[in-house]
């Protein structure tokens, strides 16, 4: 079964590549400093932004500094880091929904990992860039006035070199240059070194439960996890091609039935309420709660929902509608589900977790 898994995989990355060399331009010009390679992991699919062969090191350490800096925030009390911890993928460490300076949120703080691959940001899929994304929390997270930000980071001398070095000019401090700087560092966050990825390479082999899982209750109807998960994009852990599904969280008669629209409330589509961004399965196992709106709190309880608890709508993803109808749910036995739980927890790259690269500079 994973020969036929990688083999589908290997076809699909040929055909992605192609089009990408098709459509993509190249910004090389946009930083300056010394190229940094974003490498491509072992099973991933060819990167379709603009942006990848433009980093920089001293990009993507000014990004990191910002990213931990405290200052951008209207009361200097927050950054960031402050909704997304490295020892939890980037995601907010527990926390049902993120918080911002005038109070809770209504959405979960996603994991900020492997976003190099992402068409989209956010679970409603607002932003279509990484630096859009960085613009987006510092105004609606953090309340930045960028002119009070540009205003500090010029009396900074070491901020002010590092904007010089990565983009080249004295006066490289800018709104603009802020955003670039922290997609730069978002680019090089990259995790593919858990344990699933050393089996995928030939270099560990699943326990037994592990192979149970990912073998029978994954990559099988019974499961049906590989439909969002990997079909098409493999190691990525989720669909970048069919990013937004309606998993079947909440019972919905109409589409103005749903507490959150989704990506229903960006496109204005009425296919489109109810969906939501799927978040990848790497690092899963540290990145609860779970959902959009953060409502599980661990793994276990999101694989009893899978198993028992699909709620109807209208817009219900159609391989979940034909396989879930009117049973809500797989049903899966006691032993499937520590199966699957033990091939989730197969996906957390603590190399990544741990990586001082990622880490505050201050």
């Amino acid at each position: 079964m994973k020969k036929i898994f990688l083999a589908v995989f290997t076809l699909s990355t040929f055909i992605l590549a192609l089009e990408n060399c098709r459509r993509e331009p190249a910004l090389n010009n946009l930083y300056k400093g010394t190229k940094y390679t974003l490498q491509i992991p072992f099973l991933f699919p060819p990167i379709n932004s603009p942006y990848k062969d433009s980093l920089t090191y001293e990009g993507i350490a000014l990004g990191r500094r910002l990213f931990y800096d405290k200052h951008l925030s209207i009361d200097g009390q927050k950054s960031c880091a402050s909704c997304h911890h490295l020892q939890a993928a980037l995601s907010d460490s527990g926390k049902a929904v993120s918080a911002n300076e005038n109070g809770f949120t209504t959405r979960n703080a996603p994991a900020l990992q492997n976003l190099a691959w992402s068409p989209y940001f956010f679970w409603d899929g607002r932003s279509a860039t990484l630096a859009n994304q960085a613009q987006d929390a510092f105004q609606h997270e953090l309340n930045l006035n960028i002119a009070n930000a540009i205003v500090y980071l010029k009396t900074d001398t070491t901020d002010v070199k590092l904007f010089s070095k990565a983009f080249g000019t004295a006066n490289a401090v800018t709104a603009n240059n802020i955003y670039l700087a922290i997609q730069q560092f978002l680019f090089s966050a990259v995790s593919a070194n858990s344990r699933f990825d050393s089996v995928m390479r030939g270099q560990a082999t699943f326990t037994i439960w592990e192979d149970s899982g990912f073998n029978y209750v994954f990559l099988k109807e019974k499961g049906d996890c590989f439909h969002c998960h990997a079909q098409g994009q493999s190691l990525l852990m989720y669909d970048a091609a069919h990013p937004f599904r309606n998993n079947g969280l909440d019972r919905a008669v109409n589409i103005y039935d749903f507490a959150d629209a989704g990506r229903g409330a960006i496109t204005g589509d009425a296919a489109d309420y109810g969906l939501f961004k799927i978040p990848t399965l790497r690092n899963v196992a540290v990145t609860g709660p779970y959902m959009h709106d953060g409502r599980f709190k661990t793994l276990m309880q999101v694989i009893n929902f899978y198993s028992d608890s699909i709620k109807q709508s209208p817009t219900l993803d159609p391989v979940m509608k034909t396989i879930y109808h009117a049973n809500g749910g797989s049903h899966f036995t006691d032993l499937q589900k520590m199966e699957l739980l033990a091939l989730l927890n197969s996906f957390t790259d603590t190399s990544f977790l741990n990586n001082p690269n990622f880490k505050s500079p201050f």
